[in-house]
């Protein structure tokens, strides 16, 4: 049974219904925040009742020391028999502090040999809101990462087996090994779903640590070891599954040399305090973390170089670690995130170029990438089925916490890793380099017969190549060009593999542009910084007797001064042919699929992208498709196009990112594209979507 039953030491109060709470607000003159509490009890079988009358004292000592401190509190009450995962998850969105008191289920337990993400180190709730069984289901870290905590945010965990690092009753104290392996679990899930600090109490009073995060005015450190009942026995030690964390253990007995802990089972653990955090955390920091709206903004670009890899969910990579979880919502830290003792996005950064990479997946989905998701979102920025690894280039706004929203859209169950590699930030001004509308225009292709001369002959595994770009076909020469944006396209590759575009000449690169299978023509949008020199290098892995044929593609480029700004936006779908909304159809109904070779045209500006905009960054996905083709968009296309933003075989839906200037001349119209579906016969037809993350326009 993975509970402790010790009761709070704080005075009880007549257990409610066990429904959702009216959340109760304690009105302070002009508070700065209101503080927002969600307090849970699991499903604890017989102890259930004990623990609501817990929770239920330690919901009036929360209002007590609010009141005290003159703050505004939000506090929301889920108990089990309504203690559904689905309840839990809408209310902990934007919590600063979550309190869990009921079953703990962690690894390494006496049950199985390996740990179960779903399982482990989560909460154990109700099913069924309103059910009268007495079942556990437990809710692991890949859904405590789904809960989208309000920055700076704390978890406090009471009365559970093994969060702490102590077993259940009737077991041996675990070694020490052991008992911080869990810990370390016990974090992880909730410091991926926001948590600054997790403190894990497995038998005393909470009533301290309630005080003293809105009276205490002390780091999250100091608080932990400022509790009464501080055996003062730390083990300290850098966590193994949150990179930049602390993990504190405090036994009640000092730790025997070879590390075996003491006692036997029955009562006589020793591992029931702990606290895995960023210490430096205050609890002014805690109580005063809010999630403010999204707000667009205009800023100038900021190339990154070399790429540098700041979210990877693989384990044994960069923390917090753990794949994500199909449909729930996470919240990745960009802006301000230290690598290796560097901070290469700013704190106030207002977007990132990157490229999105999944890989591992369970089974076919989607991923959305935004500034923000609250819910299942309207549209999606990657698709994938399983066993393919792939890339998107996006350029994506930043919330004003710096974080960027990603949704996990797939059956239920299914999971997937998870890699960002940022290539440049945005910041609000135009003190950085601006972007200038160019073709778009085809500046390598390696093809023969292709009439670009630029390099002739197809890549070669883990041999690099110099791409000349600046200075060619009305580019701005080497010294004025900072950056390029276009589309990088990979043609009848002889193996699986990756390309790697950057600035810097490398035959061993650490991060990907473009991932693809054996003979697969496969597109990614690119925002790549240009070296001195003006040029980019691209190689071909992994190295010996593979070989490819690459095609480049350019749609506008970043000058140091001078250009036009990007404003940020949530994406928005503007186009989508199943239901024929943005481009007028050639035929009447709905559906209305593309045809080969038919242009149709799309009114960017006037709605969500304002008259005057550039260009657009976007993401195109295709679906449906009848035939294996590509897709084009741009401001004057016809049948004889002869570039590509998108290519796809059948069955398979494909998506890919875009930046792509407006038309400007009078003759084509103001703010619209031309869209296209190109394949070898005149009968398929194939369904595109287009979504808007962002939009360029001359400062004013």
């Amino acid at each position: 049974m993975r509970k402790l039953t010790f009761a709070l030491a704080v005075g009880l109060l007549v257990a409610g219904t066990g429904m959702v709470a009216s959340p109760s607000k304690v009105v302070a003159s002009a508070p700065a925040y209101v503080t927002k509490v969600v307090i849970v009890v699991g499903q604890t079988q017989s102890a259930t009742q004990q623990y609501i009358a817990d929770a239920t004292a330690a919901y009036s000592e929360f209002q007590a020391a609010a009141a005290t401190a003159g703050r505004s509190v939000n506090i929301i009450t889920i108990y089990s028999p309504n203690a559904t995962w689905g309840l839990v998850q809408a209310a902990a969105k934007g919590a600063n502090i979550l309190v869990y008191i009921g079953h703990g289920n962690g690894y390494p337990n006496p049950y199985v040999s390996y740990e179960q993400q779903l399982k482990d180190n989560g909460m154990g709730l109700n099913a069924v809101a309103g059910s009268s069984s007495q079942t556990t289901y437990y809710y692991g870290e890949a859904y405590m990462a789904q809960l989208q905590l309000a920055p700076n945010a704390i978890v406090i965990l009471n009365h559970l087996c093994y969060a702490s690092g102590n077993s259940e009753g009737g077991y041996a104290n675990p070694t020490l090994a052991v008992a911080k392996t869990r810990v370390d679990g016990y974090g992880s899930g909730f410091i991926r779903g926001g948590a600054s600090a997790v403190i894990a109490e497995g038998t005393r009073d909470i009533g301290y640590f309630i005080n003293a995060l809105f009276n205490g005015h002390m780091t999250v450190d100091a608080m932990w070891k400022g509790d009464p009942t501080f055996n003062n026995n730390v083990i300290s030690y850098a966590s193994s599954r949150s990179a930049g964390y602390t993990s504190e253990l405090d036994p009640n007995v000092p730790i025997p040399a070879d590390g075996s802990g003491s006692g036997g089972g029955g009562g006589s653990e020793v591992y029931y305090r702990s606290m895995v955090s960023i210490p430096s955390t205050t609890t002014d920091d805690i109580i005063n973390g809010h999630t403010e709206p999204f707000v667009g903004q205009s800023g100038s670009y900021y190339p990154v170089s070399p790429v540098v890899r700041l979210v990877d969910t693989r384990y044994g990579a960069i923390g917090p670690l753990g794949r994500l979880t199909s449909n729930g919502g996470y919240n990745f830290q960009i802006a301000g995130k230290q690598v290796s003792g560097v901070t290469p996005v700013p704190p106030n950064a207002i977007a990132i170029t990157a490229n999105l990479t999944i890989t591992n997946q369970t089974t076919a989905g989607w991923i959305y990438l935004g500034p923000t998701v609250d819910s299942a979102p309207a549209s999606s920025t990657i698709n994938f089925p399983t066993g393919d690894n792939r890339a998107n280039g996006v350029t994506v706004a930043l919330s004003p916490q710096g974080t960027v929203g990603a949704w996990y859209g797939a059956s239920p169950g299914a999971t997937v890793d998870l890699i960002i590699d940022v290539t440049g930030y945005f910041l609000a001004g135009s003190g950085g380099a601006g972007y200038v509308p160019f073709g778009p225009q085809r500046v390598l292709d390696t093809r023969p017969n292709s009439g670009i001369v630029n390099l002739t002959g197809r890549f070669q595994g883990g041999q690099h190549r110099v791409i000349k770009i600046a200075g060619i076909d009305g580019l701005p020469i080497a010294g004025k060009l900072v950056a390029v944006a276009g589309n990088l396209t990979v043609v009848t590759p002889s193996a699986g593999g990756l390309v790697f575009l950057g600035p810097d000449p490398t035959d061993a690169p650490t991060s990907s542009t473009i991932n693809f299978p054996r003979g697969d023509n496969r597109a990614n949008n690119v925002i790549v910084p240009v070296n001195a020199d003006g040029t980019l290098s691209a190689v071909l892995m992994p190295a010996g007797g593979t070989s490819v044929d690459l095609v480049l593609d350019i749609t506008g480029y970043f000058i140091k001064s001078g250009g036009a700004l990007l404003n940020t936006m949530q994406p928005t779908r503007i186009m989508d042919s199943r239901s024929n909304l943005g481009t007028t159809c050639p035929s009447k109904g709905t559906p209305c699929p593309f045809h080969v070779g038919v242009v149709r045209t799309l009114q960017v500006t006037g709605g969500s992208v304002p008259s005057g905009a550039v260009a657009i960054t976007g993401n195109l996905t295709v679906t449906q498709q009848t035939s294996s083709g590509f897709a084009a968009v741009g401001p004057k296309i016809d049948a004889s196009t002869n570039f590509s933003n998108l290519n796809f075989p059948v069955r398979d839906d494909r998506a890919n990112g875009v930046t792509v200037p407006l038309s400007y001349a009078v003759g084509d119209g103001y703010g619209r594209l031309d869209v296209i579906f190109v394949a070898q016969t005149a009968g398929p037809t194939a369904h595109l979507l287009l979504d808007i993350t962002g939009y360029y326009m001359a400062p004013v």
